[in-house]
């Protein structure tokens, strides 16, 4: 993967992490690394860049960054199910959270 054929993305959480990907990618490569253990340790980056699973637009930039992971490599198919399990549960507790009526305070 170069970086022209995977422009910057608009989408500054997707940015963020493939910029971490890139620069671990890059380094790995640079030590003479072959191009499979690189892409290992860039993916490991990249997932920890994500966003946490915390409130809603944090909780779409990180399925965005999922979907962006599995086009890139970065992220493989078994662990992209999980993780986008992950916020589907994370998602669904938060709007049940906001669902709840409010207490009443005295």
């Amino acid at each position: 993967m170069t970086e022209e054929s995977n422009p910057t993305p608009e989408n500054t959480a997707i940015a963020h992490c493939y910029g971490i990907w890139l620069r671990v990618y890059k380094a790995e490569m640079a030590k003479g690394e072959h191009w499979m253990p690189a892409a290992r340790s860039a993916g490991q980056a990249y997932r920890k860049a994500m966003p946490t699973l915390t409130g809603q637009e944090n909780i779409e930039n990180f399925i965005a960054c999922v979907a962006h992971g599995m086009l890139i490599g970065a992220i493989e198919g078994n662990d992209a199910t999980k993780l986008l399990y992950a916020a589907q549960v994370a998602l669904s507790t938060l709007q049940r959270q906001s669902s709840r009526p409010k207490a009443k305070t005295a």
